[in-house]
């Protein structure tokens, strides 16, 4: 593989494929919120219990949607890693933590609390810090 340039690094088609990397795991996760609680905690009981709740998972529709939009992360990504170098996309990947609270907090109305949205900021600070080298 290339060392990717500063063009290729900030090009609209990576900015594209790094949020619809970050859209479709968060969906995912979203969805697979969704579905559990929905079904409710998993059952550690008995085998014929837990057989019908992997039954009922494994047929559920968010399950599927999130399986589905991960299928599609995994596709988006070797896009991405294919444009640039490892080292600046790997990063990008944990902007999931940066949305996966808000869109939760958003979607589902999980509360934040300050000590999450400090966190939140310290990780878009600090994957701006780590990709710094590939925006100059």
């Amino acid at each position: 593989m290339k060392n990717s340039p500063l063009s290729a690094a900030l090009s609209w088609k990576v900015l594209c494929l790094i949020a619809l990397l970050l859209l479709l795991d968060t969906f995912a996760q979203i969805f697979f919120k969704v579905a559990v609680t929905d079904l409710g905690e998993f059952p550690f009981e008995n085998f014929t219990e837990i057989e019908k709740y992997i039954f009922n998972l494994i047929t559920n529709l968010y399950v599927i949607g999130g399986v589905i939009a991960l299928i599609f992360a995994l596709f988006t990504w070797l896009a991405l890693i294919s444009k640039v170098n490892l080292s600046f996309a790997h990063p990008m990947t944990s902007l999931v933590y940066v949305t996966i609270p808000l869109c939760a907090s958003w979607l589902l109305h999980e509360q934040l609390s300050w000590h999450q949205i400090i966190g939140i900021v310290i990780i878009v600070v600090g994957v701006f810090i780590i990709s710094s080298d590939e925006m100059h």
